[in-house]
């Protein structure tokens, strides 16, 4: 008795943090198409003023909110354009907003940071994310791949 309730109560648990997740991903969304699509439009070939921006999604929505939905149109913006600025947005969504125990995920935002991050700080945030994966998962080789990779890199190999 004493065991299906606690794996009910760990269900209930996983299936409240998926929906608030799927809430929370609704209202990126949303912002991202009403409010900073329309500004990055309007900057055209110039950087958009992210702290223009900031400020308007902020007078209706909270700060993390506005965190959120900023960090993860800087990861898109940036892609291919800027990455030292993509991998800072990347590690800052990953450190604050990803479920860590997501390791699939993990390994490939770590794999993101491993291949265009040139900031050691960055490095030891990703080599910690697979760490995890590793650790839960010492079978797994790409994990272990990307650990290995990121560690060599720390140590200047």
């Amino acid at each position: 008795m004493y065991k299906l309730l606690m794996c009910s109560l760990l269900m209930l648990a996983i299936t409240a943090h998926a929906q608030d997740k799927k809430s929370l991903d609704s209202v990126d969304k949303v912002i991202i198409q009403a409010i900073i699509q329309p500004a990055e439009q309007q900057a055209a070939t110039n950087e958009p003023a992210w702290a223009a921006i900031g400020q308007q999604i902020r007078m209706t929505y909270s700060e993390t909110q506005a965190d959120r939905a900023l960090t993860k149109a800087k990861i898109y913006y940036y892609y291919g354009k800027n990455w030292p600025h993509f991998s800072t947005a990347l590690v800052h969504y990953t450190e604050t907003y990803e479920d860590k125990y997501d390791f699939p995920l993990m390994n490939k935002n770590a794999n993101f940071v491993l291949t265009y991050s040139a900031n050691p700080r960055e490095w030891q945030a990703a080599q910690a994310w697979v760490k995890t994966a590793v650790d839960k998962e010492p079978g797994n080789s790409a994990y272990k791949t990307t650990y290995d990779s990121l560690t060599a890199r720390i140590n200047g190999h």
